[in-house]
């Protein structure tokens, strides 16, 4: 598997909490519990569970998850190597995160999975900045702050939402 092999050989720039992530969630910093979705190594799974968040990091690389289990140690972290079009949220989370993994299917589960009040904070690749809008598969949540720009050949969407 492609991704296993990158998290075997180590992928730097994924140990460090994106930035965008960073002024989000200062943005709401109380603790509670926090879905990482397609966590990979859990740059952000790490940050919040240092933070005092209990997490759950979901990825479907067993070397990320494996590599995640052993830095997280001591911390409030449970991994589960999972396939996120098939993995059923089935607890109630005050944050989640999702990064760069875009399936239109799972945003009703993360709708659903967000408890009143809890912040979904999204950074996501899409395909051209000025023709794809994510904002109709969240129109149940506050918007707090979201963007879409391109970067190289494709664009990005980046958002903080808020369940009402």
């Amino acid at each position: 598997m492609l991704w296993n092999e990158r998290y075997t050989k180590g992928l730097p720039s994924l140990d460090i909490p994106d930035p965008y992530f960073i002024g989000m969630y200062e943005q709401f910093p109380a603790g509670g519990r926090a879905l990482d979705l397609a966590a990979g190594s859990g740059r952000h799974t790490l940050y919040l569970a240092e933070r005092g968040w209990e997490v759950t990091a979901v990825d479907f690389s067993d070397v990320a998850m494996e590599q995640l289990s052993l830095r997280a140690e001591g911390l409030k972290v449970k991994t589960v190597c999972a396939d996120l079009s098939a993995f059923e949220i089935a607890d109630k989370y005050d944050l989640i995160v999702l990064y760069y993994y875009f399936d239109v299917a799972i945003f009703p589960a993360i709708i659903d999975a967000l408890k009143p009040g809890g912040v979904l904070i999204l950074k996501l690749a899409i395909e051209r900045a000025d023709n794809e809008n994510i904002l109709p598969l969240l129109n149940e949540l506050e918007q707090l702050n979201y963007s879409q720009r391109p970067v190289k050949h494709r664009g990005v969407a980046e958002g903080l939402f808020k369940k009402i």
